[in-house]
């Protein structure tokens, strides 16, 4: 995709908003003072295929009477998706644009809470399926258009009639959308960073309850340290609640009502309103190979239900999620 010999003699780097891990010794590492800029860039081998292991673990408490000590008032809902996904170059351009193939290699699912717990879901349908998206060296993605039409179709194993269950294809596509959105956000990457520079973005709020919030993500570059086989860049990130809506669209189509929970707060209590949330993320980046080598995100958000009609509720949903993406080396 990019030649670093074409470039010019430094450091590059990819990296991803959320992903994975390449056999660095981290309880060795040691910063690294850099001079000049650190370049970062999303740098693929023809040949070479990039396999991860991505993992969304979300825990969901709805609490219907606030203050209530009593257990019975709160309410669990949790969702655990683990995915190995492979990323292979079908074709390589070191200037331009790069064709990467998406193979959901396995998927597991379980979903917890409500009067029948499930243990799988229709993510798990996605196993074997495959779809193809463009990457610039930059690391924006030029075209994801076979994305959405593979989770609309998978979407149809969530339907019973109207009516969709709970499932996690929300994760999938955010945990897609947002690759190498660290490098893609830098306003003007061709000056490269300076270790403690910052710069912002926008990433989603999966959940199985239709949000479609946004959160802001300020990255940072924190270090470079030394590792057994290169140069490692720390990112970090921390993330508070935006002002805008996702930009990444909804896994189905047509109209329908979700069942359970969820379903009763979107059609009885009119909506719900992500009112705070908080977290933060590390990345790690292999600078020498040019890929990522694990991503970390963590937050806390709350969520409230607007309860007009039931005036001796005031429910508050509380969502910990954790997703993680660790590259696997065979």
């Amino acid at each position: 995709m990019l030649c670093k010999k074409v470039l010019m003699p430094v450091v590059f780097i990819v990296c991803c908003s959320m992903l994975m891990m390449c056999g660095c010794d981290e309880k060795k590492a040691k910063p690294l003072k850099t001079k000049g800029g650190v370049f970062l860039t999303v740098d693929f081998q023809q040949g070479q295929a990039l396999k991860y292991k991505i993992i969304s673990d979300r825990k969901v408490t709805t609490d219907w009477k606030p203050g209530d000590t009593r257990k019975s008032s709160k309410q669990k809902n949790d969702g655990y998706l683990e995915m190995v996904v492979a990323y292979e170059p079908v074709s390589v351009d070191e200037y331009g644009l790069s064709k990467i193939k998406v193979t959901f290699e396995s998927v597991k699912v379980k979903i917890t809470g409500g009067k029948r717990p499930r243990t799988k879901g229709a993510a798990e349908t996605l196993k074997g399926k495959s779809f193809t998206m463009t990457v610039g060296p930059d690391g924006k993605i030029h075209d994801r258009s076979e994305l959405r039409p593979l989770m609309v179709k998978t979407s149809k194993a969530a339907y019973r009639g109207t009516t969709k269950d709970p499932d996690l294809l929300d994760d999938v596509i955010v945990t897609q959308w947002y690759l190498w959105d660290a490098v893609s956000s830098i306003e003007d990457p061709i000056k490269g960073l300076k270790v403690k520079q910052s710069w912002q973005s926008q990433l989603a709020i999966p959940s199985t309850m239709l949000l479609r919030q946004g959160r802001d993500v300020t990255y940072s570059l924190d270090e470079v340290r030394q590792g057994e086989d290169g140069q490692i860049a720390v990112i970090g990130s921390k993330y508070s609640l935006s002002k805008n809506k996702s930009k990444v669209p909804l896994p189905y189509e047509g109209s329908f009502r979700l069942s359970g929970t969820f379903g009763f707060f979107m059609s009885m209590l009119k909506g719900l309103k992500v009112t705070e949330l908080d977290g933060t993320g590390e990345q790690l980046y292999d600078i020498d190979s040019g890929l990522i080598i694990k991503d970390e995100q963590n937050y806390t958000a709350t969520v409230k239900a607007n309860a007009k009609p039931f005036p001796d509720t005031d429910p508050v949903i509380t969502i910990e999620q954790k997703l993680s993406m660790t590259r696997i080396v065979e």
